[in-house]
């Protein structure tokens, strides 16, 4: 269907790929990986023809349809998102149907594409493409403004469908349901591997042992060769053995050994404490035309609290930080900053507002015109760029090394406050982790909005969700919210919480939450339909945050593993046993998380019967 064949593409300061070549097979779903800056998005972008190629060919079949989305949506055509879904040539009961799938309500259809949220904006993109029905589409990123209930809806579509796809995709858990093949760009070639992620990772393993023992018995060899050369060389009556093991030595193609990729490393600059209160929001109102976020919010954010803000997309999350951030007035209301707080506001599309006519380095500076340029250049290289790549233009980097850039410019100055809107955006696995650190190190407050239930996890110390204007508190870490939540579901079903219900260990609440303003059935007490249609739906949304948290902690469990099978471990007895006991905790939170899966999926299921015993009514 799409043949790349010793494909080339270099750019001033860097070469991306060189002699490249793979096959993009009917029915085939490829996800593409490598850490940011490798070339995926321009792997992509030379296949639609956006760029040329410097050598090589990329052949396709005749008359081909290619559909695309990218990263970094432009205008979107059409005033509503059913009339940007909807064109003469699709029939419009289905695309109701795919934005239905994708989170749009009936109300939803007829709402202004400028009134969405950036979410809801990049959903209506992807439904329009998945109804224009190409032969092979091209994806980057697709899944970064899904909650996990849209995205499991999305994953069950592409299963269905008979797509040929190449997505690019940070999210490992998506591609282990998807990908039917991985290709992974690797030394400026593609490698490929059949079968999904996981199938990927240890394929990866079993290559790099490979060419490991090759490039120690190609070094024993040239070692053997060169030892003879220079036990000999002077002596005549061996010239002709020397002459012919030295050309021997120049025609040896080296194996390349594997190197692991550099990583960000860095640590938020400690800054001046603030006082005890930090941001206050009171009796705010906003609204966008017609469309009513809020009516009288109340929200305190206080010293060190790390406060993750959940919920489903267009719920008004990213409404909430802006004006915390103060850049979003409210309609009414008044917002208080504390005494000595300092801000950095990270917004969902930060990369956006670079100049993408300025170098790494000359954007860096612009957020701090004082700052000494041997400063910004060390800061620079702690985020990866390195050398000639400060003076790359941002217009040629790729998602994730901009918003390496973005992230930059919040260090030059230290603040004591921080609000981040998606910051895991388009960063690679291994970026998420050291950032993920970063945060959990940060001495001061942080306010941020994550569908990354592992992110959730190991940062917050606080949730709040944000539902149908109100904001819920849960005043304990992600593993607190997920019980509590469940204990809800029992309520909703009319099964009373037991009075010794045991809560997670390392999630006591500091404080108890606050009631919810609106109505709701009490324990023993039988629920509506609404009411049980919304319990089944938060249910399914906590069923799949468990399973992105389970799967991560076998892939942990999986590393460490592999890391105690070590032989040089076994000298050092001391780091083996507390390395043991490490992964033993680890097993026991995995028992714990699985038995809460297990429980959410057996109330779902009771859910789903009470829903249609009252539909049937």
């Amino acid at each position: 269907m799409l043949q790349l064949e010793s494909v080339s593409k270099h750019f001033a300061t860097k070469a991306l790929l060189k002699d490249a070549s793979a096959h993009l097979r009917p029915g085939s779903r490829v996800g593409l990986v490598g850490p940011n800056g490798v070339g995926k998005t321009t792997l992509l972008r030379l296949i639609l023809g956006e760029q040329e190629l410097d050598g090589g060919r990329i052949r396709k079949r005749p008359r081909l349809r290619i559909g695309y989305l990218p990263q970094d949506l432009e205008d979107i055509p059409g005033d509503t998102a059913l009339d940007a879904t909807h064109r003469n040539q699709y029939p419009e009961h289905e695309a109701k149907r795919i934005l239905s799938g994708l989170g749009f309500s009936e109300a939803d259809f007829s709402r202004p594409i400028s009134a969405l949220s950036g979410g809801f904006r990049m959903r209506v993109a992807l439904a329009h493409l998945l109804l224009s029905a190409p032969d092979v589409i091209l994806l980057d990123e697709p899944t970064n403004h899904l909650d996990k209930a849209t995205q499991r809806w999305f994953e069950d579509f592409l299963l269905q469908s008979d797509f040929t796809m190449l997505v690019i995709s940070h999210d490992t858990t998506f591609l282990d349901r998807i990908a039917t093949h991985v290709w992974e760009i690797r030394h400026q070639r593609l490698m490929e591997s059949k079968g999904n992620y996981t199938k990927y990772l240890a394929w990866r393993e079993a290559y790099e042992a490979a060419q490991e023992a090759a490039a120690n018995r190609q070094d024993k060899e040239i070692g053997r060769v060169q030892k003879f050369v220079d036990r000999f060389r002077y002596q005549a009556t061996k010239a002709r053995q020397v002459q012919s093991r030295l050309k021997q030595l120049e025609k040896v193609q080296l194996v390349e050994r594997t190197r692991d990729p550099k990583r960000v490393r860095f640590r938020f600059p400690v800054p001046p404490a603030s006082g005890r209160q930090v941001l206050e929001l009171a009796g705010v109102a906003k609204s966008y035309g017609d469309l009513v976020v809020y009516r009288a919010l109340n929200f305190s954010v206080e010293r060190n609290q790390r406060i993750a803000l959940v919920g489903e997309n267009g719920a008004g999350k990213s409404t909430l930080l802006k004006m915390l951030a103060g850049v979003l007035p409210p309609d009414a209301g008044t917002r208080t900053v504390g005494h000595g707080v300092t801000l950095h506001y990270f917004a969902q599309h930060q990369a956006d507002i670079l100049n993408t006519e300025h170098t790494v380095l000359e954007s860096i500076a612009e957020a701090d015109t004082t700052a000494e340029m041997n400063f910004i250049r060390g800061l620079a290289g702690a985020f990866l760029f390195e050398g000639a790549n400060q003076k790359k233009p941002i217009k040629v980097l790729s998602g994730g090394e901009r918003n390496r850039v973005a992230l930059a410019r919040m260090l030059i100055k230290p603040a004591n406050t921080l609000l981040l809107d998606e910051p895991t955006n388009h960063l690679d696995p291994a970026s998420v982790d050291v950032l993920t650190d970063a945060l959990v190190a940060f001495p001061g407050t942080l306010v941020f909005i994550s569908h990354d239930p592992v992110f959730l996890s190991r940062v917050s110390t606080r949730v709040v969700e944000i539902e149908e204007g109100l904001a819920r508190d849960y005043h304990g870490d992600y593993e607190y919210y997920l019980w509590k939540t469940m204990q809800e579901v029992d309520s909703i079903k009319g099964t009373p919480e037991p009075e010794q219900a045991a809560k997670p260990s390392k999630a006591a609440p500091t404080a108890a939450p606050r009631a919810r303003t609106s109505e709701k059935s009490g324990p023993g007490r039988p629920a509506g339909r609404k009411e049980t249609a919304k319990a089944l739906a938060r249910a399914e949304r906590q069923i799949a945050e468990l399973e992105g948290e389970i799967t991560a902690g076998d892939d942990k469990m999986q590393a460490r593993d592999k890391e105690l099978a070590d032989p040089g471990l076994y000298q050092d007895h001391v780091r083996w046993t507390a390395l043991m006991k490490e992964r033993e905790q680890w097993a026991k939170d995995q028992s714990v998380l699985t038995s809460k899966w297990a429980d959410l999926c057996e109330q779902a299921e009771q859910l789903r019967a009470r829903l249609k015993e009252l539909e049937s009514v």
